[in-house]
C-alpha cells in the first residue's frame, strides 16, 4: 500500500511540478538495514545534474538504534575525482536532528530559501556525517545496489568510492530557465 501511495505522490509531483524535478530518488527503503553514521564513518551518495536547478529539498531514511537522539550533518558537496570534495558554498551543509519517531525512518530537509544552484554538467555528492561525537544512527540502504557512493571510516577525511547500495532519499530542485534575449524595436 506504501508504494502505490508513493508512486501515485511521484506521478502527481511530477504533472504539478513546473519545473521542478526529482534528481535524485532511491526510493523508500525496505529494510531498517543501513550504513553507521557515528563519528568516524560517514557515507556519500553521487548524483549527476543534466539542466541548471536550484536545490528545493532533501530526504533521507535515517534510525537511531539507540533510540536517543542523533544529531547529522547533511551536505551537497562538490565531485573531486570521484570522491566528496568541497561544499558547493557556505550555505550546502545543515545540522539535522533524525526524527526518531517517525515509522518510515522519514527525515527532510527544506531548502527553497536558500538559492542553492547546481549546475548542469557536473556530479554532485549527498553527504551525510555524525554532528557529534555521541550520535550512533543508520541511514537504510536503497533498494537498489546500482548506485555510486562513498565511505568514509575517518569522519570525511579521506573518502572511498564504489557502487552498492545508496542512503536511501531524495534530492529534488527546480530547473532554472533563462528566456532568449528578444531585442525591442
Amino acid at each position: 500500500v506504501m508504494r502505490i501511495l508513493y508512486i501515485i505522490l511521484l506521478f502527481g509531483t511530477l504533472l504539478f511540478s513546473q519545473g521542478r524535478s526529482v534528481i535524485f530518488n532511491t526510493g523508500s527503503p525496505d529494510s531498517t538495514l543501513g550504513y553507521v553514521i557515528d563519528s568516524e564513518h560517514s557515507i556519500a551518495n553521487r548524483i549527476s545534474v543534466a539542466n541548471d536547478y536550484v536545490l528545493e529539498a532533501m530526504v533521507f531514511y535515517m534510525s537511531a538504534p539507540d533510540l536517543e537522539s542523533a544529531n547529522v550533518r547533511i551536505s551537497i558537496r562538490e565531485d573531486n575525482n570521484g570522491v566528496p570534495g568541497d561544499l558547493i558554498s557556505d550555505i550546502s551543509v545543515w545540522e539535522h536532528e533524525i526524527d526518531i519517531l517517525h515509522q518510515a525512518y522519514y527525515n527532510l530537509i527544506v531548502t527553497t530559501d536558500l538559492c542553492i544552484y547546481l549546475d548542469a554538467g557536473n556530479f554532485y555528492w549527498y553527504t551525510i556525517e555524525a554532528a557529534d561525537e555521541s550520535t550512533n544512527a543508520v541511514w537504510i540502504y536503497s533498494n537498489g545496489i546500482f548506485y555510486n557512493r562513498a565511505s568514509s571510516n575517518d569522519g570525511g577525511e579521506t573518502w572511498t568510492s564504489g557502487s552498492g547500495y545508496a542512503g536511501a532519499g531524495g534530492v529534488w530542485a527546480e530547473q532554472v530557465y533563462e528566456a532568449d534575449l528578444i531585442n525591442g524595436d
